[in-house]
């Protein structure tokens, strides 16, 4: 059905991760809605990840910081800015702002789970179950949302597209380390949150493990918020590896693990996108929640858990990766 002139948006209050698995709602909202603007409502944490899905045509921020008399201030301004711009409205978090938020601009459907008395704010909504909090795969868990649209479909996978720049860019640097006709295993063993970095001392003791067994090149990716971590790892590697962190852009990060034959990551937005790029994956937790951010197809992945400390051994990091089969070498089909 075409809605003339109104567009259909996706909220999505959270970070990069966020974005990368709900990309699959996007997938499947343009191909039902082809000739309508298909917009993303959500934070400034997880602007950056939206430029690689190329459904997404705009783009608006909302401020989900600020709490109490001035965070419902924000969502006046925003539905004041924004009234009337939207005919359908999915949400795909479970707070009662974003349901108040969507209530506000006024769009005709709003679509979201029922929860934290938000039901009345609704125009359409499923329940939102106890097996879903912790369970259930996080991109099959927002497709849930499309069931009051009679759009979703089991199964569904994420996705996510870089720009030819981003990889001329990539081809120069790896280039530029020598890197460009080498085999490569990308790995990411630190994030922003502590309790999702492995030890330094476990992730240098890999490094080394890899070096003295197998024939990859190791890559290590992630933000300048880890490149004090990568120094560290320079300190106690025996080995070499090569040190990508704070070094590239959101989408030359993407290109990089879309060219990697497998990939070892803790829980963070670089997972993501290895799995968004369907590069086989060794994913690494610290906490319960690896069935709904780890990854989905096992046959294809792998999952190492930790509860009881930070600990993990070098050994079991290698098995599981020899478990796993490479990419095949020249499948780089994400470029928008």
């Amino acid at each position: 059905m075409e809605i003339k002139n109104k567009e259909i948006a996706v909220m999505i209050l959270g970070p990069l991760g966020d974005v990368i698995n709900s990309s699959g709602v996007f997938k499947a909202l343009k191909k039902a809605y082809p000739n309508n603007p298909l917009s993303i409502i959500t934070i400034p944490a997880g602007i950056t990840a939206s430029y690689g899905i190329p459904e997404i045509s705009n783009r608006y921020l909302f401020d989900r910081s600020k709490k109490g008399f001035k965070g419902l201030l924000e969502i006046w301004k925003f539905a004041l800015k924004n009234h009337g711009k939207f005919d359908t409205i999915v949400i795909l978090d479970t707070s009662f702002r974003s349901a108040h938020l969507a209530f506000m601009t006024g769009a005709k459907r709003r679509i979201g789970r029922r929860c934290n008395l938000r039901s009345f704010l609704l125009t359409g909504s499923i329940p939102f179950t106890k097996e879903e909090k912790n369970d259930v795969y996080v991109a099959e868990y927002y497709a849930r949302c499309l069931k009051p649209l009679g759009l979703y479909q089991e199964n569904i996978e994420t996705s996510f597209s870089y720009t030819p720049n981003d990889e001329e860019n990539v081809n120069k640097l790896l280039k530029e380390y020598k890197l460009e006709k080498q085999k490569l295993l990308g790995f990411c063993p630190a994030c922003g949150q502590d309790i999702k970095t492995m030890r330094a001392e476990d992730a240098a003791e890999f490094i080394d493990l890899v070096n003295k067994n197998g024939d990859y090149k190791i890559v290590v990716v992630g933000g300048s918020d880890v490149s004090d971590y990568a120094a560290r790892l320079k300190e106690l590697c025996k080995t070499e590896f090569t040190d990508l962190t704070g070094k590239t852009q959101y989408g030359e990060t993407a290109c990089i693990i879309d060219k990697c034959s497998k990939f070892v990551s803790v829980d963070t937005s670089c997972q993501h996108l290895a799995l968004a790029l369907k590069t086989p994956v060794v994913s690494i937790f610290f906490n319960k929640l690896f069935s709904k951010w780890g990854p989905a197809d096992l046959n294809k992945n792998q999952i190492i858990v930790n509860l009881q400390d930070k600990k993990i051994d070098a050994g079991e990091i290698l098995h599981k990766l020899e478990q796993i089969k490479e990419k095949k070498e020249g499948i780089i089909c994400n470029i928008k």
